[in-house]
């Protein structure tokens, strides 16, 4: 649905319902649609524009309209040039080592594990003294 689509509904929502409303009041500093002691009378059916002041709307409407374009294509072209981070990484990509490839390729040497290598860490509870 286009800007133009969604402004030609509400206007048209706009004059529908502005034929429908009774008359308002202005009591002093607010205005309802029930009359009060020395309230006016305030003329709601006043959408009359001149040909000057739709042009400049439209004019308006349609600068915008190129303004939101403009700044919808540069948000797709920095999101298309920032690279993303690689997965568990705060930080850029880091680049990959390039394993050497030769007789000992794919041979992993066994490395002596001590003992605090291979047991696992085990908590305990001191027993209570007494």
């Amino acid at each position: 649905m286009s800007l133009h689509t969604i402004a030609v509904a509400l206007l048209l929502g706009v004059a529908g319902t502005a034929s429908a409303q009774t008359a308002v009041y202005r009591c002093g500093n607010e205005y309802t649609r029930m009359p009060c002691h020395q309230g006016t009378v305030v003329d709601t059916q006043n959408s009359a524009r001149t040909a000057e002041q739709r042009a400049e709307a439209t004019r308006v409407a349609a600068a915008e309209r190129q303004l939101a374009d403009d700044m919808a294509r540069d948000r797709r072209r920095a999101e298309t040039a920032v690279r993303p981070a690689s997965a568990g990484s705060l930080g850029p990509a880091k680049p990959v080592a390039v394993q050497a490839k030769g007789p000992t390729a794919g041979k992993a040497k066994k490395k002596k594990k001590s003992g605090a290598d291979r047991d696992d860490f085990v908590a305990s509870v001191p027993k209570p003294k007494g």
